[in-house]
């Protein structure tokens, strides 16, 4: 009976975080956009691209139609086998601000995409450094937005959470569920608060940077060999005391999906064992906790339901701690406008999450990892 009541209390505060964390977005989203000391301001975007022919069109024409503040928008060709670099240039025909960039090879001990952040980096110019992903669209107003929220809080770091459309399966199953783990277990207000680094949450496909703080944290020089980019830059920028702020972008930032299956659980992966900081213990207790969360309720009410000896405390904690996870569910599918029916499913999305995730480590651990035909070396796994 001691796990199922902790398994409760675990579900509810699942719901309550959900609730205050609605409560919060919308309060801070509201005066998004209403400094109008930003005329002067200037935006530098930035995008490291490889193979990105699909989804680059996209996102340059997402960024054409931004605001005046965005004085150049420079896409790095990470050395794409594709026509990466002929629909870049077919763009900065129509618009000067787009510039295509080639980049060097691959020093040793740097990740891709990293390397490629860092070179963007050292030949922008703007006051501000806005690093995204080459599969995010913005919505006309997005930079506009964020440089009135980041003037009027002074803020270092600002990062949007994107909405994620999926196309194959393995992403409407993960995705619920990433949204799940931000929006139901990290207290936003506090996050907002405290300097606790671990207290955050970034997201690649918009980091806003003032140029002073990116340089001060040492950039994508100081994370060159860690593979969450943007989780670890949002860490560090609380950890050196600076401002971190995080809105939620729907209607504003929009990630593409990825090709297909193979793909999106490649692309996730290389992503969740280095969230935790390679850390073994972390990975066994949390994907414990998640399993433990998703079967335990709703194997009880089951059981309770179709036993001969019906026990009413094991039924009625089996049935409020199922009610609180399909509520927390609810307010994930609702906010982030995922398909209704996955809330009965989330069993299936926290058991693919984790089988994922220890694919995650044992990858790191043998050194197989590898994204867009290039291998991720990582850091050393710990205990």
């Amino acid at each position: 009976m001691l796990l199922h009541s902790f398994v409760a209390v675990i579900a509810c505060f699942s719901v309550l975080i959900a609730f205050f964390n609605t409560r919060f977005l919308n309060r801070i989203s509201s005066t998004v956009g209403k400094n109008t000391l930003i005329d002067t301001v200037t935006v530098s975007v930035l995008i490291p691209a490889r193979d990105e022919e699909n989804r680059i069109s996209e996102c340059l024409q997402s960024l054409i139609s931004q605001c005046s503040n965005v004085t150049e928008i420079i896409v790095l060709d990470d050395r794409s086998s594709d026509a990466t670099s002929e629909i870049v240039m077919a763009f900065s025909e129509q618009d000067s601000r787009v510039r295509l960039m080639t980049g060097e090879e691959l020093p040793s001990g740097w990740i891709g995409k990293h390397w490629a952040c860092h070179q963007l980096s050292l030949v922008s110019e703007g006051q501000y450094l806005l690093f995204i992903d080459a599969d995010t669209v913005l919505a006309e107003d997005a930079i506009l937005f964020a440089l009135g929220k980041a003037t009027e809080s002074n803020c270092d770091l600002l990062t949007f959470m994107p909405r994620r459309i999926a196309k194959c399966v393995a992403e409407k199953l993960m995705f619920p569920f990433i949204d799940w783990a931000i929006f139901c277990w990290l207290p936003l207000g506090q996050a907002h608060k405290r300097k606790n680094p671990y207290l955050s949450a970034t997201y690649g496909q918009f980091m806003l940077f003032k140029r002073f703080a990116y340089e001060q944290l040492g950039g994508h020089s100081s994370i060159r060999d860690n593979a969450v980019d943007d989780m670890e830059l949002g860490r560090i920028t609380k950890r050196e005391g600076l401002i971190w702020n995080l809105l939620d972008g729907d209607g504003l930032v929009t990630s593409l999906p990825y090709e297909n299956n193979g793909d999106a659980l490649r692309g996730i992966s290389r992503s969740v064992f280095p969230a935790l900081n390679y850390h073994v213990s972390l990975l066994v207790a949390f994907s414990t906790l998640l399993l433990v969360i998703a079967y335990i309720p709703p194997y009880n009410f089951i059981n309770e339901v179709t036993s001969d000896q019906f026990r009413a405390g094991f039924f009625s904690v089996s049935l409020f701690s199922l009610s609180m996870l399909i509520i927390s569910w609810v307010f994930v599918c609702l906010r982030f406008k995922h398909p209704k029916y996955l809330v009965l499913l989330f069993p299936v999305s926290i058991t693919l999450v984790v089988l994922v995730a220890y694919y995650s480590m044992f990858a790191n651990v043998l050194k197989f990892q590898s994204w867009k035909d290039r291998g991720i070396s990582g850091r050393r796994v710990r205990l």
